[in-house]
């Protein structure tokens, strides 16, 4: 009986030894916001109201307004003033206060209850919030709570929620770095801050100009023009390297870069999340009739949570303990958002996050292509693993591919390896001897190297349609985290890819050491990481590994992939990058709709190019591949194929069959390597459209690249571009 009562008890606690605490039986959630007494501290009155100057640098400089607690940046240039708080003078007489916006913001979870507090009207309206002057810049206190009674005790008791949030804001090399931190004041072990807002506020406006933007990173890039009514717009959200499959949090979209801005006037600004990245997500809204202010911010999930059929699970530890962010601010000509991307480059090579080096010129330009060697196929009610491209039959269409004159072929074969396309445990796969063995590798790597191609092998790292079994990661609800991929081959083969499950990221650096060992006697170029670049999680097991912490295991682990081999990735998740050659699948356009206000653009692609080769989706598996084959000139981007060499089905229907596409494909790369082959190096100064449906992208070297998607020829400096085709001025 004693020993019941010592299980049950356990079990009520909700401690374990996962990196999960959970309370059961929580009925209901309320949220419990503090309206504002005075609804004017979500502002500072005016530009008068920032009485000291906290420091200089370059053509910037930041003051402090004591009143509001807050600050602002005037670049000096164009006397430009970037303010944390809207402005009160900005606001007509005997109109209604809409702002909510704040220094901080935070979501504190206390079981039942969330409490939604933030700097203004839980610590400023309390007497609680303070400044003090640094060196070079200024720092600002925050203890919030939920009510004044608390925020005046001594004393707390152990049910009392507060928190310290500390925002330092300081400037360098004509640069603006944030940072933010936070701690429990009360003690309350059942209080925690479950996610924080930084800066909601910092350079939101109503007064757009024609060419005012918000810049979002969706997909490629994407820019909210400000000054364009949009019935429709509704608030996005877009989670850093997307969605965490370990927690279910969703989101608008997703980022493969953690960074956002704004233009308004003369002037812009770019944001580069340099700490807590991999648990932010980028919010964009719109002024309308609800929402005042066009605004741009991060969010950060400071603390995972899951609140399933009246259950609650909880990590029991924070994600990250300090975020920062890095602030550009240009002006003129500079302020576009080529301008950010530029400035955004920049600072990611400084960071170390890209590297220094630039792509190395070759001969021709490549034309990346996915192989499949086999994938499960059902017929009736058996299923079984089919050959699509064994070795032998992948050289004989290199050799095809090389008379029609596409002569750099960087291949990526997938499915060679136990499971085929559903492959298996990396750290226990064999390379699928019916595809041909090591010596007929051998012999097509000999005529890759011959020909000046290359030859990358497909591993998954971190997921496997097999079970890892004790080696699987844990989700926050405790049970195996999952993904369930996409694939437009299942439409052929009739069987659907198999669920895959994550490993628990502890185990990558013994996994990396089998994959250089398995592979060792193996003829290739490289590897082409493919998970690993478009999925990032957390591991609840073993105590939790949380996503901030998981990304720099991940990048740790598979940096012996890339020692005396090339290397590739997939999607392109930005702390991925710095030991990446090549990058497959990246977005080549935004996933939220487009429209006359919402307009994707290649922001990844202006900060990318010359640093990486880069390349969309296959485009014989789009539905409008003439389009496709036009962004791919646009954005600087190499063609891509997806092919195999046995069809599935019916061969003229087949999308993956070469033969279908191998003509059309030949004839795109011939235009293709003369337009963009010499320029794999140089950087990409500008884009823009000069007309609706016309495109110019500008490169350091001084070429220019026209893209007419149009149906009609347009002429732009006496020269013609054809409808639905290019041209290269240099």
């Amino acid at each position: 009986m004693l020993c019941l009562c010592l299980v049950m008890l356990t079990a009520c606690s909700g401690k374990d030894d996962s990196g999960i605490r959970t309370r059961k039986s929580v009925e209901s959630r309320n949220t419990i916001s503090s309206p504002a007494a005075n609804a004017a501290v979500h502002y500072s009155e005016s530009e008068k109201s920032f009485t000291e100057e906290a420091a200089s640098s370059g053509l910037i400089k930041l003051y402090v307004d004591p009143k509001s607690n807050s600050f602002c940046v005037v670049e000096t240039t164009k006397n430009k003033l970037w303010s944390a708080l809207p402005l009160l003078s900005g606001v007509a007489q005997g109109e209604e206060l809409l702002s909510d916006a704040s220094v901080v913001s935070i979501t504190v979870n206390a079981g039942t209850d969330i409490y939604s507090l933030n700097s203004q009207d839980n610590s400023l309206a309390f007497g609680k919030a303070s400044y003090g002057i640094l060196e070079n810049g200024a720092e600002f206190i925050y203890e919030i709570f939920p009510d004044e009674k608390t925020a005046k005790k001594t004393a707390y008791e152990k049910t009392d929620i507060g928190f310290r949030v500390t925002v330092t804001a300081t400037l360098a090399d004509g640069s603006m770095s944030v940072e933010c931190t936070h701690s429990n004041i009360t003690g309350n072990e059942d209080a925690f801050i479950e996610n924080l807002e930084l800066l909601g506020g910092f350079g939101c406006f109503n007064d757009s100009g024609e060419d005012d933007f918000l810049l979002v990173p969706d997909g490629s890039g994407a820019i909210i023009k400000t000054a364009m009514y949009d019935e429709s717009f509704e608030p996005l959200s877009f989670a850093v390297y997307g969605n965490d499959p370990a927690t279910g949090a969703q989101s608008s979209g997703n980022a493969v870069i953690p960074a956002f801005g704004i233009k308004h006037g003369s002037s812009a600004f770019v944001a580069l999340i340099e700490n807590g990245d991999a648990v932010a997500f980028i919010n964009a809204d719109k002024a309308t009739s609800v929402s005042e202010y066009n605004k741009v911010y991060p969010s950060f999930n400071i603390t995972p949570v899951a609140y399933e059929n009246e259950n609650l699970y909880i990590s029991k530890a924070a994600a990250t303990e300090k975020i920062s962010l890095c602030y550009r601010f240009l002006s003129g000509k500079n302020a576009t958002y080529a301008g950010l991307a530029s400035a955004c480059r920049e600072q990611l090579i400084r960071n170390s996050v890209l590297s220094t080096k630039t792509v190395e010129p070759a001969d021709y330009l490549p034309f990346y292509l996915t192989l499949t060697g086999a994938a499960k196929s059902s017929f009736g009610m058996v299923s079984y693993l089919k050959k699509l491209t064994t070795f032998e039959q992948a050289q004989d269409m290199l050799v095809r591919m090389k008379n029609k004159g596409i002569n750099n072929v960087c291949v990526r074969y997938t499915g060679i390896f136990s499971g085929g396309t559903d492959s298996k445990d990396i750290k226990n796969s064999r390379m699928l001897a019916r595809l041909g063995g090591a010596d007929k590798l051998s012999s097509l790597y000999e005529y890759i190297t011959a020909q000046k191609m290359s030859l990358y092998l497909d591993i998954n790292l971190l997921s496997s349609a097999d079970s890892f079994s004790s080696g699987n990661a844990q989700g926050i609800e405790k049970s195996d985290v999952t993904v369930k991929p996409n694939s437009k081959l299942s439409r052929y083969t009739g069987k659907d890819p198999e669920e895959r499950k994550f490993r628990k990221i502890g185990e990558l650096g013994k996994v990396v050491a089998s994959v250089v060992s398995s592979t060792r006697g193996y003829s290739f170029s490289g590897y082409c990481i493919s998970d690993a670049g478009t999925y990032l999680y957390s591991d609840f097991s073993n105590g939790g590994l949380l996503r901030e912490a998981a990304s720099q295991e991940i990048v740790k682990a598979v940096s012996p992939l890339s020692t005396g081999y090339s290397s590739m990735t997939e999607t392109g998740n930005f702390y991925m990058l710095k030991n990446i050659d090549s990058v497959i699948n990246i977005p080549l356009k935004s996933t939220v709709r487009e429209s006359g206000a919402y307009v994707s653009v290649p922001f990844i692609q202006l900060v990318l190019h010359g640093i990486v080769d880069y390349a969309g989706e296959a485009v014989n598996t789009s539905i409008n591949q003439d389009e496709l084959l036009l962004k791919c000139i646009e954005y600087g981007a190499c063609p891509h194929y997806e092919w195999n060499y046995e069809s599935i089905g019916e061969a003229q229907d087949d999308i993956f069959w070469y033969d279908n596409t191998i003509n059309t494909a030949a004839e795109f790369y011939t235009k293709a390597n003369e337009a963009l082959n010499d320029l794999r190096d140089a950087r990409i100064t500008d884009h823009y459209e000069i007309d609706d449906g016309v495109f110019c992208t500008e490169y350091d070297t001084g070429s220019m690249i026209y893209v007419n998607y149009t149906d009609s020829d347009f002429t732009v400096l006496g020269a013609v571009v054809e409808a639905r085709s290019f041209i290269r001025i240099n």
